[in-house]
């Protein structure tokens, strides 16, 4: 749960006054600088890079723990073996492979295998590149009665698309890296937008790829449409339809690479500011480097260090509040602001 409000009140349709309170959890949050953003990886399949793979990476090894998946609660069941990390070495290893991969530019996407297994982990993606793909169970499953273990356990794991010509390069590297028995070529994009399984020469599932993305995202399109205009609702859900719609898109009237504040940041002077933080408060390293961008030495304060006399504002010639939670959810906490 996001909000740190842990208690949810309702009443019942005979008028019973109902609430749960949750227990408190300790949430540890780690950062670490990403040195290029363009060296990011999404979902999308690439459609512009010639011949490609797709290659899932299966951390389970073959396992298929259907326990708690959203298969095993579709049909009103919770399974008695869940997915599990069985060796962090393998993790750790997936992660530097894909990492260097990434560095020498071998990765045009990727998904972690996730909520509804490698099937919705694929529909997802060929939802993002608007394309299809066709998928071979031959190396993942021995018979049909295998194929939803195959297609929606939720193990750990991940589909990365390559081109055609690094695909051998990247499996011996995975190879190296002790997960040979953790890889396989699952298959890659088609140009007839359907989302196809195939097992042995044979279709075994065959869909429209907008007609998987409908079925997507008809619960946000219901939702959509009880909360904001209902028309324009529909439309966005029918567009779906549209096998040419390109998506969203934009078209500027600027360059992005203009340093628009230049004239007027005065050189040679760093104002401090100071970059308050509490309990709830989210977006103070971008408001800090936001600051750091328009000339600021922005120095980050902690409502403790104020508390306890460790640091007072003194020297600092502003103070940024970021967005949150305004204290733990706490009502009125904005009204501080407004009077001050």
């Amino acid at each position: 749960k996001d909000s740190m409000s842990m208690k949810t009140v309702w009443e019942t349709d005979n008028g019973e006054h109902k609430s749960v309170t949750s227990p408190l959890s300790l949430v540890v949050s780690g950062f670490a600088p990403v040195t290029d953003v363009r060296r990011t990886l999404t979902p999308q399949i690439r459609t512009d890079a010639g011949d490609t793979d797709l290659i899932l990476v299966d951390l389970a090894a073959g396992q298929n723990r259907l326990g708690g998946s959203a298969l095993a609660q579709a049909y009103k069941q919770m399974g008695a073996v869940a997915p599990d990390l069985d060796d962090p070495e393998d993790i750790k290893a997936f992660f530097a492979v894909v990492q260097g991969l990434n560095r020498d530019d071998k990765l045009l996407a990727y998904h972690d295998r996730s909520d509804g297994g490698l099937f919705v982990t694929l529909a997802e993606m060929a939802f993002a590149g608007h394309t299809g793909v066709d998928i071979r169970l031959d190396g993942l499953a021995e018979n049909n009665s295998q194929f939803a273990r195959e297609l929606f356990n939720e193990e750990l794991g991940a589909v990365i698309q390559v081109r055609c010509e690094d695909t051998e390069a990247v499996l011996q590297q995975f190879s190296a890296a002790g997960l040979a028995d953790h890889i396989s070529v699952i298959g890659r994009p088609n140009d007839d937008d359907r989302i196809r399984c195939a097992f042995e020469g044979k279709h075994v599932l065959d869909y429209a790829r907008s007609e998987l993305q409908r079925l997507w995202s008809e619960t946000s399109y219901r939702i959509q449409s009880l909360r904001d205009n209902a028309d324009c609702a529909l439309e966005e859900f029918d567009n779906l339809l549209d096998e040419q719609d390109p998506g969203l898109g934009s078209e500027l009237t600027f360059d992005p690479s203009d340093d628009v504040a230049a004239p007027f940041i005065a050189t040679g002077a760093r104002p401090r500011i100071a970059i308050l933080r509490e309990q709830g408060v989210n977006g103070q390293l971008e408001m800090a480097a936001a600051f750091d961008k328009a000339g600021f030495e922005s120095v980050d304060v902690h409502m403790s260090d104020l508390l306890s006399g460790r640091l007072t504002l003194e020297g600092f010639s502003a103070l940024a509040a970021c967005g949150g939670f305004s204290f733990g959810d706490v009502l009125g906490a904005g009204e501080g602001w407004a009077k001050s």
